[in-house]
């Protein structure tokens, strides 16, 4: 048996990554075709996929896969302990009359997550469905954002993506470091039950609240940053399960 993982046709850096990666590895990453079709004669060796959601769940479907994932209310149930601002899980009926709050379409696809003045200046929130569901927060000043690739409680490979408002992936200082494992360590000891034992999660510095959690991702359709692919790479695999 071959073990494939089945990768997305779009190339991107992440993706191109994860390939070369996977030179060093026991896996074996395959595009297959344009179609997002995997041909019937592979399907039973692809263990893994990576790549958009959307691509994911129909490869998943194809090859008999369950994409790991934290329930879709998983982070309104987080402490504010660990938040540092008050998260709230709901209908987006509930809050179209909210203003100056951060949104967040719980399925990642009906609309562009942000910090709206007014929920109904959504772009296009008039096609939307006010059924779905969203998360909203109170709105806060992230001065640094890290992306975690963790897997059995341990962060195998970060990379810090946001500082100050701007794109940044330089390394963090030796402080930062120890003050996010610190915090992780906090966390995962009271949280490890609640997550998939892949996944990814980021954490940020809120300012004047200190290190918070900003969420947590699917380890299969989770951008790298500049976190070590290879170890990336082993967190992707174990977040699919192949169904027998």
């Amino acid at each position: 048996m071959r073990n494939i993982i089945a990768l997305s046709p779009m190339y991107t850096e992440d993706s191109n990554n994860l390939k070369k990666a996977s030179l060093n590895s026991p896996y074996e990453l395959n595009r297959f075709n344009a179609k997002w079709n995997v041909p019937e004669e592979f399907r039973g060796d692809v263990m893994a996929v990576y790549g958009e959601d959307i691509y994911a769940e129909i490869v998943a479907d194809q090859c008999n896969l369950t994409l790991t994932k934290p329930d879709d209310n998983w982070l309104s149930k987080v402490s504010e302990e660990f938040t540092k601002r008050k998260i709230v899980y709901g209908k987006l009926k509930d809050f179209a009359h909210e203003e100056n709050i951060f949104i967040k379409c719980s399925d990642f696809k009906s609309f562009k997550a942000g910090v709206f003045d007014k929920v109904t200046n959504i772009k296009g929130f008039e096609t939307l469905d006010l059924e779905s569901m969203v998360f909203t927060s109170e709105v806060v000043e992230w001065e640094l954002e890290v992306r975690c690739f963790v897997l059995n409680n341990e962060i195998k490979t970060y990379s810090s993506y946001w500082r100050n408002n701007v794109f940044d992936t330089h390394q963090l200082s030796e402080k930062e470091k120890n003050d996010m494992f610190s915090f992780f360590d906090s966390f995962i000891q009271k949280y490890s039950s609640t997550l998939p034992v892949a996944i990814v999660l980021d954490f940020g510095i809120i300012k004047g609240k200190g290190w918070a959690l900003i969420e947590a991702n699917p380890a299969w359709c989770s951008g790298l940053y500049a976190c070590d692919a290879e170890k990336a790479l082993q967190v992707i695999v174990q977040s699919c399960i192949k169904n027998k």
